[in-house]
């Protein structure tokens, strides 16, 4: 392979490393092009909406702020809080494959799970699983507890005729 001077798109190194990970990933390709064609629709992935939970306890689990993330992974403060508070963003390539850098996890996988490839079932199960055990449990405050109980008695009560 021939090595190109990439003057101000993304390392040749990553654009390498891309091309392994296109190889598992049908819907992928080098360098962000579908993403940037507009190829790949947002939340066409059913395990996509953990992503940005992923990212975070990711990130808390290595003590890093978001800020610390951002400048680590070379990526916009910006796309890094919308990542982690916004269910169905679909980031870019690049983005991912940051973040996979930073946080130490497998490049290709994550690409399934931000949306970016069509995820294998494990990857599926495993994302569902997670899903229901990183909600977070915190005790109902006390206006929360009372709304709740209101609305389950009108439930109830309505239910009686049916």
């Amino acid at each position: 392979m021939t090595r190109v001077q990439n003057e101000g798109g993304p390392p040749h190194d990553w654009l390498l490393q891309a091309v392994d990970i296109e190889d598992s990933c049908r819907s992928l390709s080098v360098g962000g092009l579908a993403s940037d064609l507009g190829m790949l629709v947002s939340g066409s992935s059913n395990v996509q909406p953990v992503f940005g939970r992923l990212i975070e306890f990711a990130r808390r689990k290595q003590g890093l702020t978001i800020e610390r993330l951002a400048e680590r992974a070379d990526i916009d403060l910006e796309a890094i809080v919308e990542i982690e508070t916004q269910d169905r963003v679909v980031p870019e390539v690049r983005t991912v494959y940051q973040l996979a850098q930073v946080l130490k996890l497998p490049p290709g996988r994550l690409m399934e799970v931000a949306g970016l490839a069509t995820p294998k079932p494990e990857v599926s199960r495993a994302a569902l699983r997670f899903a229901a055990r990183s909600e977070p449990t915190n005790q109902l405050s006390r206006d929360e507890r009372e709304a709740l109980e209101e609305f389950v008695k009108v439930l109830a009560e309505s239910s009686d005729g049916v």
